[in-house]
Formats: structure tokens, sequence, C-alpha cells
């Protein structure tokens, strides 16, 4: 039995309509011999994966149908843009069952708009064991109820080629642990290869730069969830936006955006000696140029005073509160999430007719027991390198980080595009993220009591 396969407009995807409140009433699972069909919106890519393993649920569930929805085979949709097109679909009550969704801020806006059911009230037992074994919870399980189970997780590092390294004398089995030892390394790399970045780093991204600040003390918000107060102005943010202006200023890195494939192809041509971003990327590099020595590392500190501390997106799944079968629907997520279907989704254990390629093109698994798996697999070795570093200090959730995002995602650009000054973009950051949380918190008063 095929699934189906249904893409929304764009104008979907770029409607941003986030404040209406659709009620969730929870519906009473179906009969026994009832056929079902549940509908599956991915909006986190992996396509591939993903439909091999609805064929095979539906194989080993003759019941259930399974139809599938994508948001990614539209050009480049942004997880602000799918955020704001799942709400918009439930707010138009457009039955979707279940959701694969980012996994950092995305369960946090969705129930702030009433738009995904709280899963513990479908079958509490099942979800807290299930999230009990599971990365990333900490973003899911909100005021005390459980609005999501992670799926993917995506660890972020210091992605660099050892071959490089080497032709510019220093060593790759000890890659930069702190900020003067990337100064050193990036002006090594830069001497031996002209026409090359030592570092490549996303320019307009949040994401991949809250590393450097957390790994220099500082913060962006007080430590509540959700946060209060925005902090953009503390010490650690101050040297962290530093650093990156002075990554810039001394020609260490990309002037170019990196979007779609221009990381691999970049890294592949050697237009890169390192990289900050995805490490399951670093699968797709050695793919792609199996003869370069491509290696994985932690983000370095500002200096040994410090503890390496990394950010971890990737996905999780959701019920909508548009669910026609919630009860069906969870039993589907506590199978994707399981440590059984991930080995198979991952290839520690056969089951899935994938290519390599689309195997690589996926985080590596939420399941704790699965990862433990995988890291006996030396192809994911170094995809797995950042796995155990603590991850997204408290205080990271807001059901505002969307917005803020933006806001600092710009101001980053500034910062590394032209002369900005680093102090006042942080003060102008700090007041225009204060108004948005003020407003939400207007807003949602019961979100922070």
């Amino acid at each position: 039995m095929q699934s189906k396969k249904r893409t929304f407009p764009m104008w979907l995807t770029l409607f941003l309509a986030a404040t209406l409140i659709l009620p969730g009433a929870v519906v009473q699972g179906a009969a026994q011999d009832e056929q079902i069909n549940l509908v599956y919106f991915n909006a986190r890519g992996a396509e591939a994966v993903e439909q091999a393993l609805i064929e095979r649920y539906m194989e080993e569930n003759p019941n259930i149908t399974i139809e599938y929805l994508a948001t990614t085979a539209l050009g480049g949709p942004s997880d602000t843009d799918s955020i704001a097109n799942l709400i918009f679909n439930i707010q138009a009550d457009t039955t979707i069952d279940i959701a694969k969704v980012e996994v950092q801020r995305t369960p946090l806006e969705l129930m702030a708009s009433g738009s995904n059911l709280e899963l513990t009230a479908i079958d509490a037992e099942a979800v807290q064991a299930r999230s009990g074994e599971l990365l990333n919870t900490n973003t899911t399980e909100i005021q005390g109820g459980v609005w999501g189970l992670p799926y993917e997780y995506d660890p972020f590092g210091y992605i660099y080629n050892g071959d490089m390294y080497r032709e510019a004398g220093l060593d790759p089995d000890n890659p930069p642990q702190t900020w003067d030892e990337l100064r050193a390394a990036n002006e090594a790399l830069l001497a031996q290869f002209p026409s090359s970045w030592p570092i490549c780093h996303p320019i307009r991204n949040l994401n991949r730069i809250q590393p450097f600040i957390w790994n220099a003390g500082g913060q962006y918000w007080n430590d509540t969830v959700p946060p209060t107060a925005a902090d953009v102005t503390n010490q650690g943010a101050i040297d962290g936006y530093n650093f990156i202006d002075e990554w810039a200023t001394n020609g260490w890195m990309n002037t170019e955006e990196l979007g779609g494939d221009v990381p691999l192809q970049f890294m592949v041509s050697r237009q890169c000696a390192a990289i900050n971003l995805s490490t399951y990327e670093v699968l797709r590099y050695a793919v792609n140029d199996p003869d370069t020595d491509f290696r994985v590392a932690p983000f370095p500190v500002k200096d040994d005073s410090f503890e390496s501390v990394n950010f971890a997106g990737g996905s999780a799944l959701v019920i909508p509160a548009t669910s026609a079968y919630p009860e069906e629907a969870l039993d589907f997520m506590l199978w994707l999430t399981s440590e059984e279907t991930q080995r198979v989704k991952y290839a520690v254990d056969e089951g899935l007719d994938i290519s390599q390629e689309d195997l690589y093109d996926q985080s590596t698994p939420a399941n704790r027991a699965a990862s433990e798996a995988l890291a006996d697999n030396p192809d994911w070795e170094q995809a797995l390198a950042t796995y155990d570093i603590p991850t997204l200090p408290a205080g990271g959730l807001s059901p505002v980080y969307s917005q803020a995002y933006e806001v600092l995602a710009a101001m980053q650009e500034r910062i590394v595009l032209t002369d900005a000054n680093v102090e006042e973009e942080l003060q102008a950051a700090e007041q225009e993220i204060q108004a948005l949380i003020d407003a939400n918190m207007e807003e949602l008063p019961e979100l922070y009591e």
C-alpha cells in the first residue's frame, strides 16, 4: 500500500498566524476493526527514511493507512516558516494526526497557541516511560506536561579537514580547545591556504553562535522557562560576538551565507578548512570525498576557566489539536521513537531499503540506547563526537524564540558583513527582544505563572 504525499502552496508556508487558539479535545480511539487513516506532517526533512518507515508501519498494522504531507518539498522553508505553516493549518481545522517538527522551540510555541495535545492525557504511563529514554526532553516537558517526543538529535560541532591541518603544520589529533588556540589555527590555515577560509560559519543564524556565547559564560535570557527578561548585553555575549567579528575582520570566515548544499561544496572543495555545523554533516562530506580526513571536535571555550557547552537541535513528534485519532497517533509516535525502530532507522539493524545518501540525510538518534548502539559503527564515530556534551542551559525556551531568532540573526549578519558596533547592536537587540517578551506576557499571562 503506497502512502500519499501532498505539499502545501508557498503562501501557506509564509503565512504567520499564531494567535488564534483552537479547542484541543482528545477524540476517543477507534474500534479495533476500524480502518484508520493517519495524517503525518513532516516539516523536518529526511523524507526517504520517513516514507520507508511509514511503509513498514503500515505493513505491520494493516488497519492503518498513513497519508504523508510535507513542507520540505518547498524551496528551503525555514523552521520559523514551518512552525507558522503548521499552526496555520491547525487553526484552519486541517486534520493532522502527527507532525515532525523542530524540537527546540516548536512544542512550546504550539502549546502556547493551543495547537498541540498534552501527551500524558492520552497515555501517561507509556509517554513518561518513553520520554525517559530520549534526549532533548527539556524542550518537550513543559509546565508539568509532555508536549512532544524527541525523535532526532542534532548536536553541533567544529568539523575540520585533518589533511589541511597537517599541511598547515597543525596536529589534527589536537584540535583547538580554547579561543586562543582557534586563533592560532586560523592564522596557520590562512597562511598555508590564502584562497580558503580557515573557519566557515552560518552568517544569519542564532543557533550555531550560541555555544560560543555559552562557552564564554554568556546567555540570552534570564534563568526561567519561559524567560521573562532578555539578556544579551552580558560580558559573555559581548565577548562571543566580538570573537566572530574578529573572524570577519581578519578574513578568517566566509562572506557568503551557508545554505543548502553550499557547506558540502565548500568543505569538499577545500574552500573551508573547518565549519561550525551539525555534526551529522560530516557523514555527507566523507561520502562525497572519502579520501579526506574529516573530523569533528567540540566548540572551543573562551579559556580554560570555562566548561564546554553545546547546542543540539533536531526534531520532535507532536500530536496537533486537530488529530482525529490521537491514541493511534501516539502509538505510531511510540513506535517511531522506540529503540527497536530507531536501530532500524539508522541501519544498526537491517530493515529499510534506503540509500547511504538517504541514511546520512538525517540527524543522530534521540533514543539514547540507539545512539549507543550506533557509536559502535566507525562510520558514525565523528557524527557522534559531541553527543555527550551538555546542551541548552536552562532558560532557553521561549514562545517568542522564533521572533528573537530573527532579531539576533539579523544582528549577527550586520556584525559579520559591516562595521557595526557590537555592543550597540546587542543593546538594540536586547530592547527589541524584551518588547517581544513583554507583549507575550501580556497576551498569555497564564504561561508565565
